[in-house]
């Protein structure tokens, strides 16, 4: 997917540059923002930190920037979520959002039974209502207290997934993920993203880390420090790859600490060959910048369709790799791995996803 279509109102593309457009009576002025190679996140920490001539910033599109730089390391569903809500609220100042409002928003994903989008929009419509509550200009609110429109409208049931990838599955994804499609006289040619995408498919599978956290992963834990002093994001130290999942920060605030294996320490080798290290994230672009969502998951959709596979998703290696874990050392250790607050939700996560061993009964 293009990141051009994940772009907020207002904001477009010329040249290098993104631009906000705004109106001065006839006239269009064009503010100069960000760099298009710098990425969205970027783009969305500008239009937070800059006072738009045209956009109050207690309007939703404004309050939505504010939102997902308060997040910290954006995703790309946040960003998704943001450029959704952002263009059907352009006009909508955070206090006349109405429950029907958000109502009308979310039909579109429950017509078409899209449980799980119809549920990111609608926690992240609500998270962004609570907090414009926390937001004030001139000592009055964005948003009364207690006001929020979104609690009272029901989640969507989602079905588990049980999805398990094989190691034959795994390795056609990477092989294809190395290799186009046949060009005209049957040739395959190397993929410029794809020596990248195997490394990362291999640190999910090694790791058991969601995705967000490996593409926020630091070559060392000074880069993963911010100027207080705080450790901010997973870093690679002398012992193994060090994590505090972004998930579970603001509940159980669980760290992790993958040692390491022979397979682990290649596949940090082979990133090193690939792109020696110039920034402070190990997986990056062919530009040497932070390698984000929507890149490497267009290259994976990519590499499933050419091998044929469907229904696989990059969340289900984390699925793989504790259930592997727990079916070679136990429970207690995909517990562990996967930072889960108790043995029984790994129980619960992983059990569905690859058939128990039984013998006949007779």
């Amino acid at each position: 997917m293009s990141q051009h279509n994940e772009l907020p109102p207002r904001v477009y593309p010329k040249g290098r540059w993104y631009y906000l457009v705004t109106a001065e009576g006839k006239k269009r002025v064009w503010t100069k923002l960000t760099l298009i190679r710098e990425g969205i996140p970027v783009l969305y920490r500008k239009l937070a930190d800059m006072k738009a001539r045209d956009i109050a910033p207690d309007r939703v599109p404004m309050l939505a920037a504010l939102w997902l730089k308060d997040r910290g390391t954006p995703t790309d569903p946040d960003l998704w979520a943001v450029k959704e809500i952002s263009e059907a609220f352009a006009e909508f100042r955070a206090r006349d959002v109405t429950t029907p409002n958000c109502i009308a928003f979310l039909k579109k994903w429950k017509d078409k039974g899209q449980a799980r989008t119809y549920n990111l929009m609608r926690f992240s419509l609500g998270d962004i209502m609570r907090f414009a509550e926390g937001q004030e200009k001139d000592g009055v609110p964005f948003r009364d207290p207690n006001t929020n429109p979104v609690p009272s409208i029901k989640r969507m049931s989602t079905p588990a997934r049980d999805r398990y990838p094989t190691d034959s599955e795994v390795r056609r994804i990477k092989f294809h993920a190395m290799v186009g499609k046949p060009g005209r006289w049957g040739h395959r040619t190397l993929t410029r993203s794809g020596p990248m995408l195997a490394a990362l498919i291999d640190l999910a599978y090694l790791t058991g880390q969601r995705v967000g956290d490996l593409l926020d992963l630091r070559w060392n834990k000074k880069a993963a420090t911010n100027e207080a002093g705080d450790v901010v994001a997973p870093y690679i130290a002398p012992e193994g790859l060090y994590f505090k999942p972004s998930k579970t920060a603001g509940t159980t605030g669980a760290k992790v600490l993958i040692t390491w294996t022979p397979r682990l320490q290649a596949v940090i080798a082979r990133i090193k060959a690939i792109r020696p290290p110039h920034t402070r994230h190990v997986l990056t672009n062919q530009e040497n910048q932070p390698l984000i969502y929507s890149t490497f998951a267009t290259a994976w959709w990519r590499a499933c369709d050419r091998v044929g596979i469907k229904n696989l998703h990059f969340h289900d290696l984390r699925s793989k790799a504790l259930t592997d874990t727990a079916e070679v050392r136990g429970m207690k250790d995909a517990q562990t791995k996967g930072a889960h607050s108790t043995e029984k939700q790994t129980s619960d996560y992983v059990r569905r996803r690859k058939a128990q061993k039984s013998e006949a009964t007779r």
